[in-house]
């Protein structure tokens, strides 16, 4: 009797240990650090290369594949660019969508939206799904009302990162793949728009 209840809390302990290592496994491997550069086209035409990373955490299915992922934060470097003063690095826990540089005022502009419900209901249900930043002058980025003159732009930032990581460098050409098969808030800026939230 004693060696039989010592080997069920052997077997109990176990089976503990492994459910720990498991879980402490699957929950290490969700954690996402991705780190890219891209090919961005401005408005005037000028091709750039910006650098792009993303944090969050993976989401999987019952077979524990990659599904997608949940930003934590994401962050985007403009290099030094001619004519252009340098901004600071962006950051936020949203997507940016669309990026530009305004010569005249010497601006830079990210129109950037939401990935999951709970961040749009976090953020207070806004009526329009992007948010403006701008940096004028290499200033710090500030947060502002949407720009007429960004509506009906089309994305020209990747949105659909791979919780598998992307390339070393992301091209237009890949880009234009994805844009195909994108969701709606996700190909153009629109001021029309539905949720599923």
């Amino acid at each position: 009797m004693n060696i039989a209840r010592a080997t069920a809390a052997v077997v109990h302990a176990l089976c503990v240990i492994v459910l720990c290592t498991l879980v402490l496994t699957l929950v290490g491997c969700s954690r996402m650090s991705e780190s890219w550069k891209e090919e961005v086209r401005l408005s005037d035409g000028r091709l750039i290369v910006v650098k792009r990373t993303a944090k969050g955490t993976i989401t999987r299915d019952i077979a524990m594949r990659a599904t997608g992922w949940k930003p934590k934060e994401t962050t985007l470097r403009i290099a030094q660019v001619d004519g252009a003063a340098r901004p600071p690095v962006w950051r936020s826990f949203l997507i940016p969508v669309v990026m530009d540089y305004d010569p005249a005022s010497s601006t830079w502009s990210i129109a950037a939206t939401y990935m999951w419900c709970s961040t749009w209901y976090n953020m207070g249900r806004p009526v329009s799904p992007y948010v403006q930043y701008i940096s004028v002058g290499g200033e710090a980025w500030r947060v502002m009302p949407l720009q007429p003159s960004l509506v009906g732009r089309r994305a020209n930032l990747l949105t659909h990162i791979r919780p598998t990581g992307e390339s070393g460098l992301v091209r237009e050409q890949y880009k234009e793949m994805l844009w195909r098969t994108s969701s709606d808030q996700f190909k153009s800026i629109s001021t029309s728009w539905k949720t599923n939230c």
